[in-house]
């Protein structure tokens, strides 16, 4: 039997790359969107795609069972609704209180439960792309000082405690000082959030880690050569993600960057 692969996409190109991975390996694929959230850059012409509201989830299963669907990816970034605009339908309302807080963590972790639960084999960029995630060690010819090495410590340590409160996987660090830590705008706005708070002075290092509690399955964190551009126009130092953890979206136009504005670029356990 054909595995179907049926991506529940967000924004950005990480679902059209899914969806490629997935075809190469034969399978077949679709793609379920979602009413008034950010939408995935285009998708192979053989990709089907379905519209749904986010909060019908019964009418999403009953698709994805109708589409004889075997497997399921999340992928995509999704705008956080109020739960007053879900407006989610009688199953949809049974996984949200399965969730118990309204944390992204939790959630996902519903509904990656939820999904297995009614048969279908989840996957994620893992097991499609492996190639997407960051190895480990210094991945261009610049490095970090003695400092930027202290503030890549206080920035793991930061990370660390604020994962735990779901609030964001990045973290800005400079001289010692925690510039800011991601909330809902994401990175390249934390990024250009904080450039002015260094006043005149050129520096700071970008950290980005998963969450301990995150599923792999969903959300893994991920930097593309956006990431890089926004550090080098902003002068930052450099940027050091968590390997095995992280999705490098284009390394090498990520490496060619770091080394063309000698940012360094890190990848650690």
């Amino acid at each position: 039997m054909t595995n179907t692969l049926t991506i529940l996409a967000g924004g950005g190109p990480l679902p059209a790359l899914l969806a490629a991975a997935a075809q190469a390996k034969g399978w077949q694929v679709q793609a379920v969107v979602f009413n008034g959230q950010p939408q995935p850059q285009a998708f192979p012409n053989t990709v089907a795609v379905h519209p749904f509201a986010l909060g019908q989830v019964g009418h999403i299963l009953a698709h994805l069972k109708a589409s004889h669907t075997t497997h399921v990816a999340l992928a995509g970034n999704l705008d956080k609704p109020s739960i007053l605009s879900l407006k989610p339908d009688v199953v949809g309302l049974k996984l949200m209180a399965r969730a118990l807080v309204k944390h992204d963590d939790a959630l996902l972790r519903s509904v990656t439960d939820f999904l297995a639960e009614q048969g279908f084999t989840l996957v994620g960029v893992a097991d499609l792309i492996p190639d997407l995630l960051a190895p480990v060690g210094p991945l261009a010819k610049a490095r970090p000082n003695t400092a930027d090495l202290e503030d890549i410590v206080l920035g793991r340590t930061t990370l660390a405690i604020l994962g735990d409160l779901d609030i964001g996987q990045s973290c800005i660090v400079h001289n010692g000082a925690v510039l800011g830590v991601e909330a809902v705008e994401g990175t390249d706005a934390l990024i250009e959030r904080c450039a002015p708070l260094r006043g005149s002075e050129q520096g700071g290092v970008l950290i980005k880690r998963a969450k301990m509690l995150q599923t792999e399955l969903a959300d893994m964190p991920f930097v593309g050569p956006t990431t890089m551009k926004l550090l080098a126009h902003s002068r930052y130092r450099g940027l050091v993600v968590q390997a095995g953890k992280t999705l490098l979206l284009d390394s090498a136009a990520m490496v060619s960057l770091a080394n063309q504005h000698q940012l360094f670029l890190e990848c650690d356990g």
